[in-house]
C-alpha cells in the first residue's frame, strides 16, 4: 500500500547512509512505494510522536510522517505492525549502488 504521493524507489536520488536499531539502512525524507523495491530490500516509514521526530517504525505512517528507511533485512517480526526506534543515525549522502556494495544481501546458512 502506498500514498499517491509515494515515489518509485528508482526515482529517489537523495538517500543517506544510516542505521536503525543496529541495522544498516538507507534513509530518505520521501515516501516511497514499497511495491517498487528490489526483491532483497525492505522498507518502513518513520512516525514521530511525543516531541520526537523518530518515535516508531511502521509500514505506512498515517500521521507524523518523518521519512523512510530501506534495509536488506526486515525490521518487523511476523505479524508485528510497528517497532519502537531505540537508536538511529543518519550519515552522509550515498547512492543505492554505493550503499549496496558496502551492505550485500544477507546469506542464509543451511543447518
Amino acid at each position: 500500500m502506498a500514498y499517491t504521493s509515494s515515489l518509485p524507489f528508482g526515482e529517489i536520488r537523495d538517500f543517506r547512509d544510516s542505521e536503525i536499531n543496529g541495522i544498516p539502512a538507507l534513509f530518505t525524507m520521501y515516501r516511497l512505494d514499497p511495491e517498487t523495491l528490489p526483491a532483497d530490500f525492505h522498507s518502513c516509514e518513520v512516525m514521530g510522536g511525543r516531541g520526537s521526530d523518530f518515535q516508531w517504525l511502521v509500514p505506512l505512517a498515517l500521521a507524523n510522517f518523518t521519512g523512510t528507511f530501506v534495509t536488506r533485512q526486515p525490521l518487523f517480526r511476523e505479524k508485528q505492525t510497528y517497532a519502537e526506534i531505540r537508536r538511529y543515525g543518519i550519515f552522509d549522502a550515498t547512492t543505492v549502488d554505493e550503499w549496496s556494495e558496502n551492505n550485500p544481501p544477507l546469506l542464509l546458512c543451511d543447518e
